[in-house]
């Protein structure tokens, strides 16, 4: 189950407290294998993006290296957005709680 399929307003603060700790322990030790993650996605673009330059790349080439190229942009787009939001939900629902809370 991911953090999206979480009900957050179900939750205690303190569910959400713990939920928001436990992100941020699982970020912080694991942010160098996070960053070589990324980075290594980062440096396969750059190789297929440099690739495109060769003058004699043929069109059906060029076309895969493009694909390649959507292909690696949505897998790190996909991984920077399951780290942000693994995070930033119980975040958000902690804060909307609190904003509930004071409404009353």
């Amino acid at each position: 189950m991911g953090p999206r399929d979480n009900d957050y307003a179900a939750w205690s603060e303190q569910e959400l407290r713990r939920a928001e700790s436990e992100a941020d322990r699982f970020l912080n030790e694991n942010q160098g294998e996070i960053r070589e993650n990324l980075e290594g996605t980062v440096a396969h673009l750059n190789r297929l993006v440099k690739s495109l330059g060769a003058c004699e790349m043929p069109l059906d080439e060029r076309l895969d290296c493009f694909a390649r190229i959507a292909e690696a942009a949505r897998a790190l787009e996909e991984d920077a957005e399951g780290f942000f939001s693994l995070a930033r939900e119980p975040v958000v629902a902690r804060l909307l709680a609190q904003v509930e809370t004071k409404r009353r």
